[in-house]
């Protein structure tokens, strides 16, 4: 089968129609414009056949026009055709992609938009936070991570219970309101324990938290959103319950215990991710209130330091991530079982801030901002610890006997378990050997002393501590 060519001046050729009548006065007689199927109709009927020719044989050189049209008419149906073509490549671009198509008689309605000009003179209201301390904002999602075991589950119900029942948390003022707890880490029994224990800990009378609602999900499917065919997160019924639940007690705060347990998608999936806090987000909108969501790091979170776990979406997506750790000492130890601490990673509404001291006591976390490596060091200590060094091999290994931190410690009147294994030492003997191993990585680092490297009487290459001189002098070496 031959199909006429597009270009009018090629067909003209083919069907031997002269030149001529593409001329304006042709052109003018032309009957009105006929549709384009009627055309494609025409140009069937009309199309150049070699019946005789084989699928791979081109046609006879002179192959005649069906009878049934005029030169005038195949002039216009390929004009017809012409349109038809570039309609349909055009639609075929737009299906690929993937773009809507407005219904015919149905204009697509105008993107919504505000001018800058209608806040002229107005006063933006304040930022609103759950807290005094402006870490958690209102109307928005922050993550809390911390390791398991390190207590995230007890510091938020320690807030919830200070919003419901008009206290305050870790001494800090708080919004004062419902509060919502779903649980799916914690049992009715386990919950039942901390709240007794928070409220005898802090004199308070449980009956005046009848604010505070909790959702018991332990052993069920807390899912709040499943990934769906094509990429996307559908919404679960649990989802929808809670919102309504929201909507009947209008909280302050909501708080979901635990990220791993709501959310079943992949944590590494960015875009799933941000699906994910969008629909919390839109929660929070909807109803007014914070929400606080828990969840673990992953290793490399811990090891680094930055509390992360999956993809970066998770803390790009949230408005304020705090993170809970543990106070680690620089040989991996733990010196004090009990201290936490407290990190602001980001908060986008305002500074970062100190870190909070935390100390786990009588049942629940009290501030306790720990001391500084430096209180009670003087200069004139420094200088002892230097005329010590100059005098004395001390040896830079804490293994030793003749370890440097022991002369540290003598000076500055520490406890540090001496010939102790750590595993024998009280806590306040760890507490003050880490304190030790903090001063001497200091003036290392400043240079008010220095390890050499040099033989033992026995011949043997050991490291011993060298009293140095600090590059910025002796405040550098006391940073408090």
């Amino acid at each position: 089968m031959l199909i006429s060519a597009v270009d009018p001046t090629a067909h003209a050729a083919a069907v031997g129609i002269d030149e001529g009548v593409y001329g304006a006065s042709a052109m003018a007689d032309q009957a009105e414009p006929i549709s384009i199927f009627a055309a494609l109709e025409r140009i069937r009927l009309s199309q150049l056949v070699d019946a005789d020719a084989g699928p791979n044989e081109p046609p006879s050189e002179t192959v005649p026009p069906a009878p049934d049209t005029t030169p005038a008419e195949r002039i216009e149906d390929t004009a017809a055709f012409s349109e038809a073509a570039v309609a349909f490549r055009a639609l075929r671009k737009r299906s690929e992609r993937n773009l809507p198509l407005p219904l015919r008689g149905e204009p697509l309605p105008p993107l919504a938009s505000f001018s800058a000009a209608i806040y002229a003179g107005i006063a933006p209201p304040p930022r609103a936070f759950v807290d005094g301390a402006s870490l958690i904002p209102c109307r928005n999602i922050t993550l809390l991570s911390g390791d398991g075991s390190t207590g995230k589950s007890l510091l938020a119900l320690q807030l919830a219970v200070a919003i419901a029942a008009e206290t305050t948390w870790l001494g800090i003022a708080v919004a004062c309101g419902p509060v919502v707890y779903m649980s799916a880490e914690e049992d009715r029994t386990e919950i039942h324990n901390r709240l007794y224990e928070i409220s005898v800990a802090d004199d308070i009378d449980l009956a005046n938290a009848a604010n505070l609602e909790i959702v018991y999900m332990v052993g069920q499917d807390a899912t709040l959103a499943n990934e769906a065919p094509g990429g996307k997160l559908k919404t679960t019924r649990l989802f929808e319950q809670l919102d309504a639940k929201l909507r009947e007690i209008e909280p302050v705060l909501l708080i979901l215990d635990n990220l791993a347990d709501i959310f079943s998608g992949n944590e590494n999936n960015r875009s799933l991710v941000k699906h994910f806090v969008g629909l919390l987000r839109g929660l929070a909108i909807d109803h007014d209130c914070a929400i606080l969501l828990l969840g673990h790091p992953s290793l490399s979170g811990m090891s680094s330091g930055t509390g992360m776990s999956g993809s970066t979406a998770w803390s790009n997506s949230v408005r304020s991530r705090l993170y809970l750790r543990r106070v680690i000492a620089g040989d991996g130890s733990e010196a004090d079982e009990t201290q936490r601490i407290l990190e602001v990673k980001k908060i986008n509404y305002g500074p970062k801030g100190q870190p909070y001291g935390l100390r786990w006591r009588d049942g629940r976390f009290v501030r306790a901002d720990p001391p500084k490596p430096f209180d009670d060091v003087s200069v004139a200590d420094l200088e002892r610890v230097q005329q010590a060094f100059a005098t004395h091999d001390y040896r830079a290994s804490e293994q030793s006997p003749d370890w440097g931190g022991y002369a540290v410690a003598d000076i500055l009147d520490l406890d540090v378990g001496r010939n102790i294994g750590r595993a024998e030492r009280a806590a306040e003997q760890n507490r003050a050997r880490a304190k030790v191993r903090t001063i001497l990585a200091t003036w290392l680092r400043n240079k008010a002393i220095s390890i050499v490297k040099r033989r033992t009487d026995q011949r043997e290459m050991k490291e011993f501590y060298e009293a140095g001189r600090s590059e910025g002098g002796d405040d550098d070496a006391l940073p408090n």
